[in-house]
């Protein structure tokens, strides 16, 4: 039992009551900390700029709506526009814009009569009066207010400030717009840097906690053996190799290159916030994992290999405390060889499919197994001052994410010493205990709060919850239901460990209150790692999201439970044959299930992969066929693993004959031979696929020539098609038309050049237009026919033609989806026996009937290839949350002082994951952070292909150029500070009439 390092009791009670009045210390500067003052930034926005004319412009806010408004519109600007037939003064949100009418600011002035609505209310409606006036219109936390001349015509105090996506108005280059203008404080909420106050309380805090630990550990080291250093095995140099091969092979996650953004945009706004959705709300307290990312980004660059040194870091150091930790916990016995082996396939198991990753999961799953080992050496010595250091592991574990809750599991077993160690001692020494458990997990102030506030962090809770669905505990169920899903979340090698421990955990509940047979090390490192694994499971459901990948954090206790059911059966020796069989099926049914999940590992790291046609994944039944094999043998067939089980039967038997140990009993074996495979299968897939790519682009190549500093990752495999020097010539004679098909102009969707369309009022909407013959040049060469197109797509006709010698061959083409603007399709100029076509036309036909089922096409152009960077040099681009880490040369957009900055260009992931990349950052419900760009811009998509293609594929992505209603952000910008008390809250942005989200849980 530990005991003071003194024999001397009054020194023993002094040097409780310093520990117990330290720990007091820390936890009241922790608190202080959080209610500290910071620097906040305060950006003001100024329209027009100095000395300029009112200019239309995009400005898209984020979040939408500023913290202050003040606009002054002068009267001799609405008389000038009453005199032209009316218009609109200024406005912040597009005139068109669908949805909820009235999000914005409106000034309009027609027949007289000036209107002012705001934020979706009618303020003002009266004549314009005569003479020199102007209208001021002031909106805050207390309301909107409509003044003339200083005196107060109409007021709103419970109206939000208006959403601003634009400042535009309609007496643009009238001499008449003098005066016109806009000043406007954006929501920058979230940006704040430490006032010397609490940096002073920081840095007192932090050496007021290293203190108390030093001193605990001191005087309650306890007595009793250590840790254990285990000795080096051939395992060892396997975990290593396979590890550094993976920084190459491995997957991307779907969210990867979103906490990369996190991290990237922090440079820019000087914190974590989502970047995506959620109105770009910080993530405080749960910034851990952001801090290193930040420092490694800014180091090295934002390249996916780069990044990846650090889950590569986090697992290395993962394996070595396991290891200490079964050295320890075994003792003699972990000195046999198969120790590490065990261990090693049970880390690679689980590190594999989720240890590669740049999500929080890797550093929560090294903070467990730190905790895993403190507990255990806290436990053997009955150390109260180790078990403090491992609680200050754990809550560093709950900083880095809510699923970090999973890194105190271990702690739970620490309770039954802890209390009689504590019934034991005297009033000094449980005082100090239980204020040093408190002072320990003060530990969370430092990185949470490190320059935020106890107000952040609250509002940005209330953010989450409010734009992001959240789960309660008792629908965590949805995880395990994610997990077998029949799409890339319930792919075989995320399934599989998750299958087996919970088999093995099944197996280990048999073996509960059965005494023979399951003691000695190895029974308790079962049962030590089965409890663990159990309530890290159990703690999981306490988070609010219910992502497959959650299951990575617990994968410190559950690889140990696997590597020990792997040395030793969970069920005892004695036990009944129903028992043993029950194991058995347990991990044979996890086994099957497991192999029964598709190999898909979209985006990007499915390319090239075997099994089945990864181009055709529309219906179950077809992803069904990509699940993994062995030669004929497919691994989800349970009689495969029969078959396995039945092999150690007989085996067990021939040896029994013999007077020999019988070896591995049936769930053992089916457990080392589907674990192994596992390993084996995913180095083998993820090493076959580049290999089948080649000499097509591969995640693997991407992250080899980063590292070797040759490659800016995709850019140097995409070619774009944009318009080539030498265009087609003049169209040779006139279109055929038919049906409703006509020439001219399309309402609302402008185009330059020749369009044709049926979209006409009282229509049959059915029609076909043959263009003219458009002649293309000789040196056409790798060339693209890019045909825009837009109205309803789904189930029309459209094709193009090339005139080959006196011959036409035609290439049909599948333009997808009803699209709000227009798209472009294309096709490659072809040569066929040597010949090459002289010149092409377009065809179409509207073959759908129905309301709004209207064709349009233009004409066709003529592109030529060049590189990605030609078209992305100098300008700021978006490349979204799933491909980000992929495109690290790029000039990636910022998202600071309250204002989305507006993209020249996107690019966006393919491979049928299009839909749900774009949807978070466009959708207000999801308070996507660039809903305001995509209220002022259509995205016209540039054909773009690999170079060279490597085997057939879905769609890789897509590169396209922005097309804004306005010139972006042509006004002065200034960033003024101001001083914030941590409880001090803005207006919360958690509510419906925000952005029109109601509250869904």
């Amino acid at each position: 039992m530990s005991r003071p390092a003194s024999t001397d009791p009054h020194r023993s009670r002094r040097t409780a009551w310093t520990i117990a009045a330290l720990a007091l210390l820390t936890g009241v500067l922790g608190i202080l900390v959080t209610l500290a003052p910071v620097t906040a930034d305060d950006p003001v926005v100024n329209w027009p700029r100095a000395g300029e004319e009112p200019t239309s412009t995009v400005l898209p806010l984020s979040p939408y709506r500023p913290l202050q408004l003040d606009a002054t519109v002068p009267c001799a600007t609405l008389a000038a526009l009453d005199g032209g037939g009316g218009g609109d003064a200024l406005r912040t949100m597009p005139a068109d814009l669908g949805g909820t009418p009235g999000e914005g600011l409106v000034v309009a002035v027609e027949s007289g009569t000036v209107t002012v609505t705001a934020s979706g209310r009618e303020l003002l409606v009266e004549p314009l009066p005569a003479g020199d006036c102007a209208y001021h219109v002031s909106a805050a936390a207390g309301g909107v207010r409509v003044a003339r001349d200083g005196a107060q015509l109409a007021t709103a105090p419970a109206l939000l400030p208006p959403q601003v996506a634009e400042l535009a108005t309609a007496a643009q280059g009238l001499p008449q717009s003098a005066g016109l203008a806009v000043e406007l404080h954006t929501d920058a909420r979230f940006e704040s840097s430490p006032t010397p106050l609490k940096i002073v309380l920081l840095v007192a805090h932090a050496l007021s906690l290293v203190a108390v630990l030093a001193l605990a550990w001191r005087h309650w080291r306890g007595s009793g053996p250590g840790l254990v250093r285990p000795r080096l095995s051939g395992a060892d140099g396997v975990v290593i190799a396979v590890s550094l091969a993976w920084v190459a092979l491995g997957p991307i996650g779907i969210d990867d290159s979103w906490y990369l953004l996190m991290a990237r945009n922090a440079t820019e706004s000087g914190y974590f916030g989502n970047y995506v959705s959620q109105l770009n709300a910080a993530e405080n307290p749960f910034v851990a994992s952001q801090y290193p990312m930040l420092a490694w980004g800014a180091l090295g660059g934002w390249s996916l290999a780069w990044m990846r040194l650090l889950p590569l870091a986090y697992g290395l150091a993962t394996y070595a405390l396991l290891r200490v930790l079964l050295a320890t916990v075994l003792g003699r016995v972990g000195q046999r060889r198969a120790v590490p082996w065990a261990l090693a396939l049970g880390h690679l198991v689980w590190w594999l499919p989720y240890g590669i990753a740049l999500r929080p999961e890797p550093l929560i799953v090294l903070c467990s197994a730190g905790v895993l080992v403190l507990a255990e050496l806290a436990r053997r010595r009955e150390s109260v001052g180790a078990l403090a250091a491992a609680t200050v592991v754990a809550t560093l574990g709950v900083a880095v994410s809510p699923t970090g809750l999973v890194a105190a599991a271990p702690l739970v077993f620490a309770l039954p010493w802890l209390w009689r160690w504590l019934r034991a001692a005297g009033w000094p020494q449980r005082a100090g205990a239980v204020l040093l458990a408190g002072a320990s997990a003060s530990v969370m102030t430092l990185p949470a709060f490190a320059d935020a506030t106890l107000g952040n962090v609250v509002e940005a809770t209330a953010v989450h919850r409010w734009y992001y669905r959240s789960h309660p505990w008792h629908q965590e169920i949805l995880h395990y239901a994610k997990i077998l899903e029949d799409g890339d979340p319930g792919a075989w090698g995320k399934r599989l460990p998750v299958l087996l421990t919970l088999a093995v955990l099944l197996g280990a509940a048999i073996a509960l209150g059965r005494r023979a047979g399951t003691g000695g090390p190895l029974g308790r490192l079962l049962a030590m790692s089965a409890g663990t694994t159990a309530v890290a499971l159990a703690l999981m459901s306490l988070t609010p999201t219910k992502w497959v990948n959650h299951f990575g954090a617990v994968a410190a206790s559950a690889s140990v439970l696997l590597a020990a059911a792997a040395l030793r059966s969970p069920v005892p020796r004695r036990a009944p044959a129903a028992a043993v069989t029950l194991s058995a099926i347990a991990v044979g049914v996890a086994a099957a299930v497991g192999y029964a999940g598709p190999n898909l590992w979209r985006p990007f790291a499915d390319w090239g992969m075997p099994f089945g046609d990864h181009t055709n994944l529309n219906t179950p039944y077809e992803k069904s066929l990509t699940t993994p094999g062995v030669g004929p043998v497919d691994l989800h067939n349970p009689l495969v693993w029969l078959a396995v089980a039945a092999a150690a039967v007989w085996w067990a038997r021939r040896r029994r004959r013999r007077g020999l140990a019988t070896g591995p009993r049936p769930d053992r074996a089916l457990l080392v031979t589907a674990g192994g495979l596992g390993v084996v299968l995913m180095l083998a897939v993820f090493s076959y696929a580049p290999l089948r790519q080649y000499p097509g682009p591969s995640l693997a190549m991407i992250n080899a020539q980063s590292l070797t500093g040759s490659g800016c990752g995709l850019a140097g495999d995409v070619r774009v098609f944009t318009a080539a020097d030498r265009g087609l010539g003049p169209p040779l004679g006139a279109a055929q038309l038919r049906g409703d098909m006509r020439a001219g102009p399309l309402p609302a969707r402008s185009l330059p050049g020749p369009v044709w369309h049926d979209d006409v009022a009282g229509g049959a909407s059915t029609g076909a237009v043959i263009t003219p013959w458009y002649p293309l040049p000789e040196d056409a060469g790798d060339g693209r026919i890019v045909l825009p197109v837009s109205g309803e797509l789904s189930g029309q006709r459209v094709a193009l033609q090339f005139r080959v010698g006196a011959g036409v061959r035609t290439i049909e083409l599948h333009p997808g989806e009803a699209d709000e603007g227009w798209t472009r399709v294309a096709a490659k100029v072809p040569a066929a026996d040597g010949q090459r076509p002289n010149a092409v036309r377009a065809v179409a036909e509207d073959i759908v009937t129905g309301p709004g089922s209207w064709l349009a096409v233009g004409r066709p152009r003529l592109t030529e290839p060049g590189r990605v960077s030609e078209v992305t040099a100098g300008r700021p681009v978006f490349a979204d949350q799933a491909s980000a880490a992929l495109w690290p040369c790029v000039d990636q957009i910022a998202i600071a002082n309250g204002i989305a900055q507006p993209p020249r260009m996107r690019l966006r992931t393919g491979d049928g994951l299009e839909h749900a990349t774009e949807e978070n950052t466009a959708r207000p419900g999801n308070g996507g952070t660039l809903a305001q760009v995509d209220r002022t811009v259509d995205w016209v998509e540039l054909p773009s292909s690999l170079a060279p293609r490597g085997v057939p594929t879905l769609d890789w992505g897509h590169i396209e150029r922005a097309e804004y209603v306005h010139p972006p952000v042509l006004v002065d910008l200034r960033v003024d500070h101001e001083r914030r008390w941590g409880w001090e809250q803005r207006p919360t942005l958690a509510r419906q009439d925000y952005s029109g989200r109601k509250f869904i849980g």
